[in-house]
């Protein structure tokens, strides 16, 4: 008799733990907009409208939202570049699936990627770099975002320097090793 109730109650548990992880993903299968499933493949997040930041030609998934106190961008001239970091409660998958078709969108090409555990994706235009880390952690997504200019978009002559420091705007640059 013990062990019938002992078996009725691990099926009842069980049971209540599925209705419990059902129920969990029955709610979290609409996106902010309130339609679809957060884990969409690729044509259906193309379709989402992204959102623009400091850079007019990378577009972020409106469903990350940006992180000011771990994002800075700097500007020099004609040279603009940096690191922004975003958070939001999505999938990896669905991010990388997103840059994937939306940076291909913009004229980036793509140069390589490591996938999984941690996604790592590179884009290239002809002035720039961009590499988007895509991390999952216990209750959000992060993206941290990098943008750095290339050897050929320094041309300006804004960030070039000569050997003695001096650089074509005038001003110079100046380094020292730090203990």
């Amino acid at each position: 008799m013990r062990q019938k109730s002992l078996a009725a109650g691990r099926l009842m548990t069980v049971g209540a733990l599925m209705l419990f992880l059902g129920g969990c993903a029955w709610f979290n299968t609409s996106t902010s907009s309130g339609t679809g499933s957060t884990a969409q493949p690729a044509a259906t997040t193309a379709a989402v409208t992204p959102t623009f930041y400091d850079f007019q030609d990378i577009p972020i998934p409106s469903e990350l939202s940006l992180v000011t106190k771990e994002s800075t961008v700097f500007q020099g001239g004609a040279v603009k570049g940096g690191m922004l970091t975003f958070k939001g409660r999505v999938e990896p998958s669905s991010v990388v699936n997103f840059f994937m078709v939306a940076m291909a969108r913009e004229n980036w090409k793509h140069r390589g990627d490591i996938r999984y555990r941690k996604s790592v994706l590179l884009f290239e235009k002809p002035d720039r770099f961009c590499i988007i880390s895509i991390r999952e952690s216990s209750y959000y997504t992060y993206v941290e975002l990098y943008v750095v200019p290339t050897a050929t978009g320094t041309r300006s002559g804004a960030m070039e320097s000569a050997p003695d420091g001096q650089r074509a705007d005038g001003s110079s640059i100046k380094s020292r090793n730090l203990p």
